[in-house]
């Protein structure tokens, strides 16, 4: 179940994130939010929300494989 999504912007507005003044590329829209909701980005933002956001998460498949690793290495 999507609650939000990445789309293309199609306004001339400018990039909501931080001090950047560039033209926004993308919109992060939110689901059963008002029409107007939404986070209007460039391009280099966010490249760097995604980088940002894979430091702080890591993906379920390789914590169990770092478990995986930790427990084959404990029993050498």
């Amino acid at each position: 179940e999507e609650r939000m999504e990445i789309v293309d912007c199609k306004h001339n507005v400018r990039c909501a994130l931080g001090a950047c003044r560039a033209k926004a590329e993308h919109v992060v829209k939110f689901d059963r939010v008002g029409i107007r909701s939404g986070i209007f980005v460039c391009g280099k933002c966010l490249g760097e929300l995604y980088a940002a956001i894979g430091a702080r998460i890591v993906p379920k498949s390789v914590e169990t494989a770092k478990k995986r690793g930790r427990r084959s290495g404990d029993e050498a």
